[in-house]
């Protein structure tokens, strides 16, 4: 991986590379195909031309053999053999097998044997009247091997009488005789081997050979070899060709070597080539590379780069010249757009603050005209209302929300003509302010729109709850007086009870209603005090405690690590919000525990109310917090309430810069609500 990176950081490295590889691998592949395959093709043709020859001698030695066996059968169907049977026997027998044994013009020697295995004519007069083996004499007519001598015999018959047999014509002939179909050359031996002993004609190099099929070659070290049966005559007689293979392929090995030692000659020519050509190529990549580095720099884009020859390097240096024109030019250009667009934009931020600082419709107008009189020069600039007025030019227009019916409704004209800018940015730079204008404009009716629903809202809240409170007190007291009263049966103080209990619980919604549009209304006043956090919640922790005695409830409360000293909050608002959690965890808890613990950290004072209670469910949670909102399910339903007490006592943490958090793994799992309360 190091080697090709190495290359791959370098444009030179690389064109040194392929020249390398472009210049020496033909020659690397003639080389390898020169030492690897060449070998083997020598070896192969060598293979097939000694096979054709072997073939082509052992079809003529076959073929010798064969004339043999035919002049032996011929010569004893011939009439002159009935001479045999006279006991002085003719002389033209010998003189025909003389005459015979010397047209052959070979080692041989043709004789006739009687019935009784003696020679009676024969074309060596050495052998007449000797005894011959006629053991192997078992055919008509057949030929054996003993040694090196080939017997072809065939069975006398008289010309009068078939079935006379005077005795038997007989061939002898010395298989060395067959040495002349071998060729005799320094590089390629031949000979004739029997493969049962061993017996051989020719120069025996003693091959240790395996006879197994009829023809075969064989690669050794030293010797090509290849062999092949001769015909059943010679039976188990097999024809042998060799030719030294380091005669064979004494050229190819000084071809090798030849180019083996050319091969550093070439190497050397092509690094230098490599080394010269590479760098005048790349020279000119890297004076442009400087350049660019330069123009970085300096931010000077006035240079060029020299041009010295007329190639593809050259048209580049050409075209980078030509870009460094053009990027030049281009930068200037764009120096003056950005520097008239920031102050277009800073100019838009300008009016865009002045705009946003009105606080009526008509000073909106008013201080817009005069912000465009001073971006335009033109002193003329009026407001229009009628959209008649307008039709026959192209001011810009204002177009406002009607809220009611959710679309845009005509507000009137400034009398700019946009349309006479022909610069596509100017345009857009004033009818973005003419944008402005009307989100402004929106924005002063919806607040008017806001304040007028408000204060209506909250006045009628107001004094619905004071002329609610009146009569409900008056209720409360009566009913209060009603029951102390000890002549009243048991389901008369029901009765009562359940008055007193109404009017309470009416009385409590209609506070909370009061204390949710003091705080809409902005009149909640908060009254900072330095309180003792944890005798504030000891307090509410004590006026609850016997609700929770009442249902059997665990209830619990821990400030072991909080620090007891004085911090700034208001009391009576802290009280209130601790109450309303603690409330709705007894509330909703049937059985099990509700334990308060109070901790902080660097910027909080932490409030953690945990109950055993019903739960609730993940998406669920988020609607806990919504104004008079109680969710519907099975476990619930049993729970009466406002719902309001969690979205005041949020609304009453944000004032105090606090929160509210709470967090339950699901129904009947119980819940966990967090009180953080900045100090």
């Amino acid at each position: 991986m190091r080697l090709f990176s190495f290359f791959n950081t370098s444009l030179r490295r690389k064109l040194f590379l392929a020249f390398i590889i472009i210049g020496f691998f033909p020659f690397l592949t003639l080389l390898i195909y020169t030492i690897f395959l060449s070998e083997t093709k020598i070896v192969n043709k060598i293979v097939v031309e000694q096979l054709e020859r072997t073939d082509s001698v052992a079809r003529l030695i076959n073929n010798h053999l064969n004339s043999l066996n035919k002049e032996v059968n011929f010569l004893s169907s011939l009439d002159l053999m009935d001479d045999l049977l006279v006991e002085d026997i003719d002389k033209r027998v010998s003189r025909l097998l003389t005459q015979k044994a010397d047209d052959f013009n070979l080692n041989v020697a043709l004789f006739c044997i009687d019935t009784q295995g003696i020679i009676i004519a024969s074309s060596k007069k050495e052998m007449l009247y000797k005894k011959f083996n006629t053991s192997e004499l078992t055919h008509e007519r057949a030929s054996y091997i003993q040694g090196k001598e080939l017997f072809i015999y065939s069975k006398i018959h008289t010309s009068f009488d078939t079935n006379k047999i005077p005795g038997y014509l007989v061939l002898q002939y010395n298989l060395n005789n067959l040495d002349l179909y071998l060729t005799h050359q320094n590089t390629t031996h031949s000979y004739i081997i029997n493969s049962k002993n061993a017996v051989a004609i020719g120069e025996n190099l003693a091959l240790h050979l395996d006879f197994t099929t009829d023809i075969n070659s064989v690669i050794s070290a030293d010797h090509v070899v290849v062999y092949k049966s001769l015909s059943s005559v010679m039976q188990d007689w097999f024809l042998v060709y060799a030719v030294d293979k380091s005669v064979a392929l004494a050229f190819l090995n000084d071809f090798i070597r030849f180019m083996l030692t050319i091969s550093l000659f070439i190497f050397a020519f092509i690094l230098y080539f490599s080394l010269r050509y590479s760098k005048d190529i790349v020279k000119p990549i890297q004076e442009l590379t400087r350049l660019t580095d330069e123009i970085t720099k300096t931010q000077d884009y006035n240079a060029k780069v020299e041009i010295n020859s007329t190639d593809e390097i050259a048209r580049l240096s050409n075209s980078f010249n030509t870009m460094i024109q053009t990027t030049s030019l281009a930068l200037e250009r764009l120096e003056e757009e950005n520097s008239l667009r920031l102050k277009r934009f800073t100019q838009l931020i300008e009016v865009f603050n002045t705009i946003i600082q009105t606080k009526s419709e008509d000073e909106c107008i008013n201080t817009s005209i005069k912000e465009i009189a001073k971006l335009t020069d033109k002193k003329d600039l009026y407001f229009i209302e009628k959209k008649d007025e307008t039709a026959h030019t192209e001011f810009a227009e204002l177009y406002v929300s009607d809220f009611e019916k959710d679309t845009k409704i005509f507000f009137g004209s400034i009398a700019l003509d946009i349309k006479q800018f022909e610069d596509k940015n100017e345009r857009d730079f004033y009818n973005s302010i003419a944008s402005m204008i009307t989100l402004q404009l929106d924005k002063i009716r919806l607040i008017k729109r806001t304040l007028c629903a408000s204060n209506a809202k909250s006045a009628f809240i107001s004094n619905i709850s004071h002329e609610l409170r009146t009569p409900l007190n008056a209720i409360i007291g009566a009913t209060q007086y009603m029951m102390s009263y000890e002549l009243l049966s048991d389901d008369q103080m029901d009765t009562l009870s359940t008055i007193e209990r109404s009017a309470q619980y009416l009385l409590e919604m209609i506070n909370e209603i009061l204390d949710i549009a003091k705080i809409e209304a902005g009149k909640m006043e908060v009254n900072l005090k330095n309180v003792n956090i944890i005798a504030l919640l000891q307090n509410c922790y004590d006026m609850l405690y016997p609700l929770a005695a009442d249902k059997d409830l665990e209830f619990t409360l821990s400030f072991d690590t909080f620090e007891e000293r004085e911090y700034q909050t208001d009391p009576k608002i802290f009280q209130q919000i601790v109450l309303n959690l603690l409330s709705n965890a007894i509330k909703f808890t049937q059985e099990g525990k509700i334990s308060v613990e109070l901790k902080k950290d660097d910027k909080y004072i932490y409030v953690n109310v945990q109950d055993d209670g019903i739960g609730i469910s993940e998406e669920d949670i988020e609607l806990l917090f919504h104004d008079f909102t109680q969710l519907k399910n099975t476990m619930q339903k049993s729970y009466q309430g406002t719902g309001l007490g969690l979205s005041l006592s949020k609304k009453m943490a944000k004032i105090l810069h606090g929160d509210i958090e709470l967090f339950s793994e699901g129904i009947g799992f119980g819940t966990r609500v967090i009180f953080k309360l900045q100090y």
